[in-house]
Formats: C-alpha cells, sequence, structure tokens
C-alpha cells in the first residue's frame, strides 16, 4: 500500500510499507529533516537505513546519512 502527499507543485512524498522517497525539483543548500513515525508489533532488534539523497539528472551529486539500530522491546 503506498501514499503520495502533495505539498508544492514539485515536490511529492511517497509511503509504502518498506520505504519513503521524498521528491523536490529544487533544494537551497543546507541541511534538511524528514521526520516520520515507524511502528512495529514484534519486539526485535532491527536495522534502520540510513537515508540517501541525490539529483535525478545528476547522480554524481548525492549524500548519505549512517545506518541505525532500532530495539523494539516488550512492554512489561
Amino acid at each position: 500500500m503506498s501514499e503520495a502527499k502533495f505539498k508544492q507543485s514539485g515536490e511529492c512524498q511517497a509511503l509504502s510499507s518498506d520505504r519513503i522517497i521524498a521528491y523536490a525539483d529544487h533544494l537551497d543548500p543546507g541541511v534538511y529533516s524528514l521526520h516520520y513515525l515507524v511502528r512495529s508489533v514484534t519486539p526485535s532488534k532491527f536495522l534502520w537505513p540510513g537515508a540517501q539523497a541525490h539529483l535525478q539528472y545528476t547522480l554524481e551529486e548525492f549524500g548519505r546519512a549512517a545506518d541505525s539500530t532500532l530495539i523494539v522491546e516488550e512492554q512489561s
């Protein structure tokens, strides 16, 4: 199941069960944050992949964030 949300002309967020993809026609230099909520019904240790960003037509310009670990514990 996926859902797309359009904010302004040229911007889109596509949400699915295994990924989030955000698009923009233009980004000024700077630091950006994308916040989202995750839910797990199974206690476990999960790999939280780092974000990746790249320009659609200029792939040599890109950015990455570090992977992390998400630990879901059973409530007592």
